[in-house]
């Protein structure tokens, strides 16, 4: 008996944990992400998906990948374009070097080195301006 209750526990708190997942929007996918999500602010730019990443050795450029530094992938732009990103959630902004290619994800136009994700405050997927 106490095996059967310990285990219908373990499998409530499984399905609590499941569900909880399940609950964030970055844990729905970018199909999720698409069909329930909209540009938000005016942009001087163009309104553009970006995520970040904060993994890898080498960029497509050729250097040192820098999970801290202030760049980017773009799959068309030339290595050592700078192109602005603004948060139109706080309104933050910085420049970044495109120095890797990618991201090669359907929709998703940038990818952020981590510490430029940070810099202007974003912590998941999502619409930025980018000038």
């Amino acid at each position: 008996m106490r095996t059967l209750t310990l285990m219908a526990a373990l499998l409530a708190l499984g399905f609590t944990m499941a569900v909880a997942t399940f609950d964030r929007a970055e844990a729905r996918g970018f199909a999720w992400f698409f069909a329930h999500s909209r540009p938000e602010g005016s942009c001087a730019g163009h309104h553009i998906v970006a995520t970040w990443y904060a993994s890898g050795r080498r960029t497509a450029s050729g250097g040192r990948f820098n999970a801290g530094g202030h760049t980017a992938a773009h799959r068309t732009l030339p290595f050592g374009s700078q192109v602005t990103v603004t948060n139109p959630r706080n309104g933050r902004s910085i420049t970044v070097v495109i120095n890797d290619r990618g991201p090669f994800t359907r929709g998703v136009t940038l990818d952020l080195a981590h510490g430029a994700a940070q810099a202007i405050g974003m912590h998941s997927t999502q619409w930025v301006c980018m000038i």
